[in-house]
């Protein structure tokens, strides 16, 4: 049987769905930026750490970073020891 109040109601819940009723950001994107900096955050240490390896950090961090090995692997680079650069001391950090 047709009954024209179960047309209007069918109709309405399908015209909803598809519609974007929030405001501000959509989550997605914002996690998308989210995700993009974390996956990135070997490098930006390495660049703001000012290391000699941060080209090759860089690099493993953008080709291989998605295999979660090279990400590892990018982030340990960053936090490796450095000789400090001729010239330069190295000196022990002690608490006081």
């Amino acid at each position: 049987m047709y009954h024209p109040h179960m047309l209007a109601f069918v109709t309405q819940a399908v015209d909803s769905a598809g519609r974007y009723t929030g405001g501000g950001l959509p989550k997605g994107g914002v996690m998308i930026v989210v995700l993009v900096l974390l996956y990135l955050l070997p490098s930006m240490l390495a660049w703001s750490r000012r290391s000699s390896r941060r080209w090759k950090v860089t690099l493993i961090n953008v080709l291989l970073g998605w295999t979660v090995i090279g990400w590892i692997a990018s982030m340990v680079m960053t936090f490796m020891w450095e000789a400090p650069p001729n010239g330069e001391v190295d000196t022990p950090h002690h608490r006081s």
